[in-house]
């Protein structure tokens, strides 16, 4: 039972391995904007749905169909 359970942990660590050394810059720079992303969707997730942004962002519901410019200031 032991073996087989090692077997399994082998191949997650083959399957899961990174050769770190081998990674070119594209390989850096993919890795790079993936996290970054990955960090700024789950920024932007709790922004949107913490309930004291509720009233701001009701706000701006319908701010692209609005009509009407908003900028005041004289030409």
């Amino acid at each position: 039972m032991s073996n087989s359970s090692s077997e399994k942990t082998e191949q997650a660590q083959g399957y899961f391995y990174t050769d770190w050394s081998a990674m070119t810059s594209h390989d850096w720079a993919g890795m790079i904007i993936t996290v970054v992303t990955l960090v700024l969707m789950v920024v932007a997730y709790f922004y949107v749905f913490r309930p004291k942004n509720k009233d701001k962002l009701e706000a701006q519901k319908f701010m692209l169909m609005d009509d009407e410019p908003t900028n005041t200031e004289k030409k």
